[in-house]
Order: structure tokens, then sequence, then C-alpha cells
């Protein structure tokens, strides 16, 4: 059930990631936006990979290999976790994290 919650987040992300992608990043060449999805794709099935980080709330873009994360943490040790896990993801230049620890 996981693998099939896992491939449908990717399907919709790497879809998602190239329609927005030609109106959000007109300057962008089609290997950088290419480059942009697959690392949004690769960081987001790490992040649900990871059982340290709920990776269905954490949304994530990248542009020219600088990659936001947005969305909720459950605390400070999941927020810095989304973060390590998309700093250490090849082809990242710099993690902007902006997730928020939600509050209980």
């Amino acid at each position: 059930m996981k693998t099939k919650i896992l491939t449908a987040a990717l399907a919709s992300l790497i879809v998602g990631g190239f329609a927005v992608g030609s109106v959000a990043f007109a300057d962008e060449t089609a290997s950088e936006k290419l480059d942009d999805a697959t690392l949004v794709a690769k960081i987001k099935a790490d992040l649900l990979k990871s059982r340290a980080v709920d990776g269905l709330n954490v949304n994530v873009d990248a542009r020219n290999g600088v990659v936001t994360l947005s969305g909720q943490a459950g605390s400070d040790a999941e927020r810095k976790k989304a973060e390590d896990i998309a700093t250490h993801t090849k082809g990242v230049k710099s993690v902007d994290n902006k997730l928020v620890i939600k509050a209980n």
C-alpha cells in the first residue's frame, strides 16, 4: 500500500512539476527544468521513505538546484531531518527550509 502511495505521489509531482515549470520557470532551459524536477522527485521519495519525516506534510520545490521545503513538521528534529535529506541529495546547491512546527 505504501508503495502505491509513493508511486502516485511521485507521478503527481513529476507531472505537476512539468506543467507548472513551463509557466513559472520560463527563463530556464529544458534541461534545467528536468534537473529541478528530478531533484524534487528524488527528495520527495527520500522524505516519504524516511521514518523520521512525515513526507506527505513536506512540499518540495527547486529552481536551479536551490531547494525550498515548506509545509509542516511535527518537531524541530523532523524539520532538521527533512533539511538534512534535501541537503545531502546530489545536485542540491542550497536548501531554504520554510517548514513550520505544527502546534500540538
